[in-house]
């Protein structure tokens, strides 16, 4: 791993009661991360376009989309509107890959591949020249807490052998995975209750960027 690491905090971590003040206790940190799920791709419902327009309206943090959803084409046109920089669709949602990615681009965003807890990282090898960058689960709903699994991390040490392209890691990380995710390659992750169960959100997560950047130097 080499330059800086990138927190995405996951406001569908955060309380939902109150998501505009979640927000603010994330201070001036730049990113803000969109968990959408629908019900029917994986079992749980964060939220849909009409929450996601309000947050965009009402923060200028750069906002990153990762579609949990069965028809994540449906989604991408409003998300583009909203001023999305980064949106991740999952391989295993997708009939024709490269004529989704390819739509992301054409919409002016930067498209994501994501690749599920049980795909091997072989299965994003034929569509990697349409991806800016992957998404690797490293949970899955399971009700046991969406812990992380450590398997995942030969996943990301055999995609950072294979790609160039940066690696995000989604799933149960927190200030211990987080360290061992980016020694096997990954560059961000995205991270809930790590963050906002913190009494100031916003610093936590520039304390965990700047451990995993010292842990990595030794």
């Amino acid at each position: 791993m080499n330059g800086d690491f990138r927190i995405l905090p996951s406001i569908a971590s955060a309380d939902q009661m109150r998501i505009a003040g979640e927000i603010q206790r994330l201070g001036d940190w730049p990113y803000l991360h969109l968990d959408i799920e629908d019900g029917n791709f994986v079992p749980n419902i964060t939220f849909g376009m009409k929450t996601v327009r309000q947050i965009a309206s009402y923060t200028e943090k750069e906002l990153d989309a990762h579609l949990m959803v069965a028809d994540p084409g449906a989604y991408l046109e409003e998300l583009a509107g909203c001023g999305v920089k980064n949106v991740a669709v999952h391989l295993e949602a997708l009939t024709y890959p490269l004529q989704t990615l390819s739509a992301i681009h054409k919409l002016g965003m930067r498209a994501g591949l994501a690749l599920g807890f049980s795909s091997g990282a072989e299965a994003v090898m034929p569509f990697l020249s349409g991806a800016d960058y992957l998404l690797v689960m490293t949970a899955e709903p399971d009700g046991e807490g969406q812990i992380f699994r450590a398997r995942t991390l030969e996943k990301i040490r055999n995609l950072s052998r294979l790609t160039a392209l940066p690696i995000w890691v989604d799933g149960g990380v927190g200030s211990e995975t987080i360290v061992q995710a980016a020694r096997a390659g990954a560059s961000a992750a995205v991270l809930g209750r790590a963050v906002f169960s913190a009494e100031n959100p916003g610093e936590r997560a520039r304390e965990l960027a700047a451990m995993v950047l010292y842990q990595n130097k030794k």
